[in-house]
Protein backbone atom coordinates (compact mmCIF):
# COMPACT_ATOMS: atom_id res chain seq x y z
CA UNK A 1 0.00 0.00 0.00
CA UNK A 2 0.74 4.02 -0.07
CA UNK A 3 2.53 3.81 3.09
CA UNK A 4 5.72 2.46 1.68
CA UNK A 5 8.48 4.73 3.44
CA UNK A 6 11.06 4.48 0.98
CA UNK A 7 10.87 5.66 -3.02
CA UNK A 8 13.92 3.53 -3.22
CA UNK A 9 14.30 -0.07 -2.72
CA UNK A 10 17.37 -0.46 -0.89
CA UNK A 11 17.94 -4.28 -1.85
CA UNK A 12 18.80 -2.84 -5.68
CA UNK A 13 21.19 -0.21 -3.82
CA UNK A 14 22.78 -3.27 -1.31
CA UNK A 15 23.11 -5.65 -5.05
CA UNK A 16 26.38 -2.95 -6.16
CA UNK A 17 29.54 -4.87 -6.80
CA UNK A 18 30.94 -3.04 -4.05
CA UNK A 19 28.58 -4.69 -1.53
CA UNK A 20 29.35 -8.46 -2.10
CA UNK A 21 31.16 -8.96 0.85
CA UNK A 22 28.60 -6.70 3.41
CA UNK A 23 25.32 -9.21 1.18
CA UNK A 24 26.94 -12.58 2.87
CA UNK A 25 26.72 -11.15 6.18
CA UNK A 26 23.05 -11.09 5.85
CA UNK A 27 20.97 -14.17 6.49
CA UNK A 28 17.69 -15.07 5.22
CA UNK A 29 14.31 -15.17 8.01
CA UNK A 30 10.77 -16.07 6.48
CA UNK A 31 7.92 -15.69 8.31
CA UNK A 32 3.90 -17.15 7.86
CA UNK A 33 1.49 -14.08 7.48
CA UNK A 34 -0.34 -12.81 11.05
CA UNK A 35 2.69 -14.12 12.61
CA UNK A 36 4.39 -11.86 15.12
CA UNK A 37 8.30 -11.15 14.33
CA UNK A 38 10.01 -8.93 16.99
CA UNK A 39 8.59 -7.63 20.56
CA UNK A 40 9.85 -4.84 22.38
CA UNK A 41 11.68 -7.56 25.06
CA UNK A 42 13.46 -8.82 21.64
CA UNK A 43 17.40 -9.91 22.91
CA UNK A 44 18.75 -9.95 19.75
CA UNK A 45 19.68 -6.27 18.39
CA UNK A 46 19.14 -6.93 14.15
CA UNK A 47 18.91 -4.94 11.34
CA UNK A 48 16.40 -6.02 8.59
CA UNK A 49 15.59 -5.26 5.48
CA UNK A 50 11.96 -6.75 4.03
CA UNK A 51 13.07 -8.84 0.77
CA UNK A 52 9.39 -9.81 0.30
CA UNK A 53 5.76 -9.19 1.92
CA UNK A 54 5.15 -6.68 4.35
CA UNK A 55 5.17 -5.82 7.81
CA UNK A 56 3.14 -3.89 10.72
CA UNK A 57 4.95 -2.00 12.93
CA UNK A 58 3.10 -1.12 16.05
CA UNK A 59 2.86 -0.33 19.60
CA UNK A 60 0.12 -2.18 22.34
CA UNK A 61 -1.11 -0.96 25.36
CA UNK A 62 -3.40 -3.47 26.96
CA UNK A 63 -5.82 -3.93 24.52
CA UNK A 64 -5.00 -1.49 22.25
CA UNK A 65 -2.79 -1.40 18.97
CA UNK A 66 -1.64 1.20 17.34
CA UNK A 67 0.29 1.25 13.72
CA UNK A 68 3.11 2.95 13.30
CA UNK A 69 3.28 1.90 9.48
CA UNK A 70 3.37 -0.59 6.98
CA UNK A 71 7.18 -1.85 5.40
CA UNK A 72 7.45 -3.21 2.30
CA UNK A 73 10.25 -4.52 -0.03
CA UNK A 74 13.27 -2.24 0.53
CA UNK A 75 12.66 -1.06 3.55
CA UNK A 76 14.55 -0.97 6.44
CA UNK A 77 14.50 -1.25 10.38
CA UNK A 78 15.65 -2.75 13.39
CA UNK A 79 14.30 -5.16 16.13
CA UNK A 80 15.36 -3.35 19.27
CA UNK A 81 12.79 -1.00 19.65
CA UNK A 82 9.64 -0.68 21.75
CA UNK A 83 7.46 -1.37 18.95
CA UNK A 84 6.16 -4.44 17.87
CA UNK A 85 6.62 -6.32 14.43
CA UNK A 86 4.24 -8.28 12.42
CA UNK A 87 4.08 -9.93 9.22
CA UNK A 88 0.80 -9.06 7.00
CA UNK A 89 1.75 -11.68 4.55
CA UNK A 90 4.05 -14.46 4.50
CA UNK A 91 7.15 -12.86 4.63
CA UNK A 92 10.70 -13.18 3.96
CA UNK A 93 13.27 -10.97 5.59
CA UNK A 94 16.86 -10.18 5.26
CA UNK A 95 19.01 -10.13 8.70
CA UNK A 96 22.06 -8.78 10.39
CA UNK A 97 23.51 -8.06 13.81
CA UNK A 98 23.77 -4.28 14.46
CA UNK A 99 27.19 -4.11 15.53
CA UNK A 100 28.19 -6.04 11.62
CA UNK A 101 26.25 -3.76 9.65
CA UNK A 102 27.39 -0.62 11.78
CA UNK A 103 30.70 -1.86 10.71
CA UNK A 104 30.51 -2.34 7.12
CA UNK A 105 27.62 0.81 6.72
CA UNK A 106 28.51 3.66 8.85
CA UNK A 107 29.11 6.98 7.20
CA UNK A 108 27.15 5.37 3.93
CA UNK A 109 25.02 8.20 2.85
CA UNK A 110 22.65 6.15 1.09
CA UNK A 111 22.42 4.08 3.62
CA UNK A 112 21.75 6.61 5.97
CA UNK A 113 19.12 8.72 4.58
CA UNK A 114 17.27 5.40 4.26
CA UNK A 115 17.34 4.71 7.75
CA UNK A 116 16.42 8.08 9.19
CA UNK A 117 14.08 8.66 6.69
CA UNK A 118 12.05 5.20 7.82
CA UNK A 119 12.73 6.22 11.66
CA UNK A 120 11.60 9.99 10.99
CA UNK A 121 8.24 8.36 9.49
CA UNK A 122 7.48 6.42 12.35
CA UNK A 123 8.30 9.51 14.69
CA UNK A 124 5.80 11.16 12.01
CA UNK A 125 3.20 8.82 12.72
CA UNK A 126 3.78 8.12 16.50
CA UNK A 127 2.93 12.49 17.06
CA UNK A 128 -0.09 11.68 14.33
CA UNK A 129 -1.26 9.14 16.37
CA UNK A 130 -1.26 10.81 19.12
CA UNK A 131 -3.12 13.75 17.57
CA UNK A 132 -5.74 11.84 16.14
CA UNK A 133 -6.73 9.97 19.46
CA UNK A 134 -6.33 13.40 21.70
CA UNK A 135 -7.65 15.63 19.02
CA UNK A 136 -9.78 14.39 16.21
CA UNK A 137 -12.53 11.44 15.51
CA UNK A 138 -12.22 8.35 13.79
CA UNK A 139 -14.01 9.68 10.93
CA UNK A 140 -11.42 12.70 10.76
CA UNK A 141 -8.77 10.45 10.80
CA UNK A 142 -10.02 7.71 7.80
CA UNK A 143 -10.32 10.96 5.55
CA UNK A 144 -7.17 12.28 6.96
CA UNK A 145 -5.45 8.91 5.75
CA UNK A 146 -7.69 8.55 2.38
CA UNK A 147 -6.45 12.31 1.51
CA UNK A 148 -2.97 11.23 2.16
CA UNK A 149 -2.74 8.03 0.06
CA UNK A 150 -4.57 9.69 -2.82
CA UNK A 151 -2.19 12.44 -2.92
CA UNK A 152 0.90 10.67 -2.30
CA UNK A 153 0.07 7.69 -3.93
CA UNK A 154 -2.94 7.40 -6.17
CA UNK A 155 -3.61 6.79 -9.75
CA UNK A 156 -5.84 8.97 -11.24
CA UNK A 157 -8.11 7.84 -14.12
CA UNK A 158 -10.56 9.63 -15.96
CA UNK A 159 -13.44 9.70 -12.99
CA UNK A 160 -11.08 10.08 -10.13
CA UNK A 161 -8.07 9.22 -7.86
CA UNK A 162 -8.09 5.48 -7.00
CA UNK A 163 -6.48 4.80 -3.91
CA UNK A 164 -5.35 0.85 -3.20
CA UNK A 165 -4.98 0.59 0.40
CA UNK A 166 -4.88 -2.84 0.22
CA UNK A 167 -5.54 -4.29 3.76
CA UNK A 168 -8.52 -5.38 5.44
CA UNK A 169 -10.78 -3.62 7.17
CA UNK A 170 -9.20 -4.70 10.66
CA UNK A 171 -5.98 -3.49 9.89
CA UNK A 172 -7.33 -0.06 9.16
CA UNK A 173 -8.98 0.36 12.12
CA UNK A 174 -5.79 -0.54 13.75
CA UNK A 175 -4.45 2.07 11.64
CA UNK A 176 -6.79 4.66 12.59
CA UNK A 177 -7.15 3.37 16.56
CA UNK A 178 -10.61 2.34 16.13
CA UNK A 179 -12.98 -0.52 16.12
CA UNK A 180 -13.65 -2.93 12.87
CA UNK A 181 -17.47 -1.87 12.89
CA UNK A 182 -16.81 2.15 13.34
CA UNK A 183 -14.25 1.73 10.08
CA UNK A 184 -17.11 -0.10 8.08
CA UNK A 185 -19.36 2.34 9.55
CA UNK A 186 -17.67 5.30 8.51
CA UNK A 187 -16.76 3.99 5.14
CA UNK A 188 -20.28 3.37 4.00
CA UNK A 189 -21.61 6.83 4.81
CA UNK A 190 -18.70 8.33 2.85
CA UNK A 191 -19.82 5.80 -0.01
CA UNK A 192 -23.38 7.05 0.71
CA UNK A 193 -22.15 10.78 0.56
CA UNK A 194 -20.71 10.32 -2.91
CA UNK A 195 -17.42 11.25 -1.32
CA UNK A 196 -15.95 7.86 -2.04
CA UNK A 197 -16.73 4.28 -4.16
CA UNK A 198 -15.31 0.99 -3.97
CA UNK A 199 -13.93 -0.20 -6.60
CA UNK A 200 -12.57 -3.92 -5.02
CA UNK A 201 -11.65 -5.23 -1.94
CA UNK A 202 -9.26 -2.72 -0.57
CA UNK A 203 -9.68 -0.37 -3.73
CA UNK A 204 -11.45 3.33 -3.43
CA UNK A 205 -12.43 5.62 -6.36
CA UNK A 206 -12.17 9.20 -4.91
CA UNK A 207 -13.93 11.13 -7.56
CA UNK A 208 -12.77 14.46 -5.85
CA UNK A 209 -9.89 14.75 -3.43
CA UNK A 210 -10.57 18.37 -2.82
CA UNK A 211 -14.05 17.82 -1.85
CA UNK A 212 -13.37 14.70 0.23
CA UNK A 213 -10.40 16.73 2.45
CA UNK A 214 -12.94 19.84 2.59
CA UNK A 215 -15.59 17.27 4.10
CA UNK A 216 -13.13 17.75 7.23
CA UNK A 217 -14.23 20.87 7.63
CA UNK A 218 -17.65 20.20 9.22
CA UNK A 219 -16.62 17.91 11.38
CA UNK A 220 -14.05 19.94 13.75
CA UNK A 221 -10.84 18.08 12.38
CA UNK A 222 -8.69 21.25 12.08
Amino acid sequence: MGMKFLEENLLHYLRRPEFAELRTAFHTRTFAKGSLIYSPDEKDNLVFIVSSGRVRVYLAYGDKEFTLGILGTGDIYSSHTETFVQALDDVELQVIDVKAFRRRMVGDPEVTKAMVRVLGNILKASFAIIDGLVFKDANCRLIALLVTEARRHGISEPDGVRVDIDLPVEQVARLLGATRQTVSTLLNELVRAGLIRKVARGQYLIPDVEALDASADGLSCR
